[in-house]
């Protein structure tokens, strides 16, 4: 009877979603800009008598010229003491409305940072999912037809030091979906919230292994997906025996694909899977190219859109090509080109200025009181949806490495790899190179057994003619590689986790410093 109910109501919450947010945004498209002068003086006049807004003089401000003379470029160095304050003495430092609570995160060092959510900015993230899931009903309308995996963060993780409650935005939304649409979604809540790590993936693979109907996947890291395909093949049979004491049917169902092809892939299991919404771009697709392997040949992959704790960046309209564009419904967006940003001759650029095919650095004002924020992302403009740019994420400015002038960029490894792996016919999901100045060496560990890796210096040598240059002269060291045991990914995503990263933001940097990376992978070497 429910599975009725949510069958009639799906498409009039579509209808709704159509109407009243859909349209209205997509008509936006044509006028983004105005958008986002009306939105910057908006966020100004809201905030005008904080702390922050007094000493910046938020007051005086007319147009966004005003603007960047009156307020510095900042880092979450630079906002953390108004931030910590705000929350320790209730008092506006940053923004007019309180938050409600907060989203931690260690950034990719590990040092923790905390980010204010407010009512409002909920609301704002539920509209945003609300315009992505209506674009999946319109390009794949038969995602919905079954039940839906959700692999989120829990919505309550935790009180600070003030008694002010902490968590993840991705839980806080799962959690307060009508009961009626909740019904659609195989993992309960409680799942997420569960304290160990491989008993949460167990109880996930469980409850997603129960149903064969699941036609859609929503997750934000696609490694998320690979391990938990490694948690039902590792434990295949003692998952089946569990389920079979609540569904022999379906348990003998996994058994015999377990018998006749050796492994449970998500084709098999989950035949009628129609598109799974993952992060796509940066060093997220390295990870992409082994889960494809693993599903129905006419499964889409979607790009959930640019997101980090901080705010949510972008949305994908267009779900067959994957086009997003950034939310300049409700973040103020400014960009400088990459290599002017790193030249240290920065020109500021709003929204109706950058241009197809080009990189920038991106700066982000939000209404949770992040003013001009340096988040460190570069992102590249792909083209245009109506007037709006449309972008995709390329990698953290931190995947940046300097030894001797050379300055490699993790988008150069992730296309020697991707190269490597295709003329090598190799597979594996892991992998990490480490930059070691005073040894003047670069080490790639791989997850793999050992194979001819001299593709990828070759590649990386042809992408970046310093990093020639400086092996040429000696003053680089050749590419050294080291194969760790299988299992290593895993690992060090753990070690990660107990840093004080958040599994639901965990990125993997694929390029690092030694100084940034304390995980010993030699003790790993195969």
């Amino acid at each position: 009877m429910m599975e009725l109910v949510v069958a009639i109501l799906t498409p009039l919450r579509m209808k709704f979603i159509q109407f009243f947010i859909w349209k209205p945004f997509i008509n936006s498209t044509f006028e983004p800009q105005r958008h986002q002068n009306e939105l910057l003086l908006k966020i100004l006049n809201k905030n005008h008598k904080t702390v922050y807004g007094i000493e910046h003089n938020f007051s005086e401000i007319g147009n966004y010229e005003d603007y960047i003379k009156a307020v510095p470029v900042n880092s979450y160095d630079d906002l953390k003491d108004y931030i910590h304050k705000q929350d320790s003495e209730n008092v506006p430092y940053l923004t007019e409305e309180s938050p409600v609570f907060y989203v931690l995160t260690s950034g990719t060092t590990g040092r923790s940072k905390k980010i204010p959510i407010l009512k409002s900015s909920i609301s704002h993230y539920r509209q945003s999912q609300q315009l992505l899931a209506f674009a999946m009903y319109l390009g794949i309308p038969s995602a919905y037809k079954g039940k839906i995996l959700a692999m989120v963060s829990p919505s309550h993780e935790g009180l600070l030091d003030t008694g002010s409650p902490y968590g993840s935005m991705s839980g806080l939304i799962y959690q307060s979906m009508p009961r009626t649409l909740r019904t659609k979604y195989v993992v309960p809540l409680h799942v997420f919230e569960m304290a160990n790590y491989d008993e949460k993936y167990l109880a996930i693979a469980e409850s997603a292994l129960k149903e064969k109907n699941i036609s859609m996947i929503a997750t934000a890291n696609p490694t998320s997906l690979l391990k938990l395909d490694r948690v039902i093949n590792d434990n295949a049979d003692k998952l089946i025996e569990s389920i079979r004491s609540t569904d022999a049917e379906r348990a003998d169902e996994l058994q015999v694909l377990l018998a006749v092809d050796g492994s449970l892939s998500f084709a098999k299991i989950w035949p009628e899977l129609k598109a799974i919404t993952v992060w796509t771009g940066g060093s997220c697709g390295i990870s992409i190219l082994s889960l494809r392997e693993k599903l129905p040949v006419d499964t889409r992959i979607v790009e959930v859109g640019y997101m980090s704790s901080e705010f949510r960046g972008g949305v994908t309209l267009d779900v067959l090509d994957n086009r997003q564009v950034p939310t300049f419904h409700q973040n103020f967006f400014e960009f400088v080109e990459k290599d002017a940003w790193e030249d240290g001759d920065a020109e500021f650029l709003k929204l109706d200025q950058i241009s197809p095919g080009t990189q920038y650095y991106i700066f982000v004002t939000t209404q949770t009181g992040l003013y001009r924020y340096d988040i460190n992302d570069l992102i590249e403009v792909t083209g245009r949806f109506n007037n709006t740019p449309t972008i995709q994420f390329v990698q953290k400015g931190r995947g940046v490495t300097n030894i001797t002038g050379e300055k490699l960029y993790e988008a150069q490894l992730l296309s020697a790899i991707h190269e490597t792996r295709e003329q090598q016919k190799v597979s594996f999901d892991f992998f990490i190179m480490i930059a070691y100045p005073e040894r003047y060496e670069y080490c790639l560990y791989i997850e793999h057994t050992p194979f001819d890796t001299s593709g990828i210096e070759t590649q990386l040598r042809k992408s970046n003619m310093e990093f020639e240059d400086k092996q040429k002269s000696g003053r680089l060291k050749p590419l050294r590689t080291v194969f760790i045991e299988s299992g290593t990914g895993d690992l060090y995503k753990k070690y990660c986790l107990q840093q004080g990263q958040r599994e639901g933001q965990y990125k993997l940097m694929h390029l690092q410093y030694d100084k940034d990376c304390n995980f010993d992978f030699l003790s790993c070497e195969r």
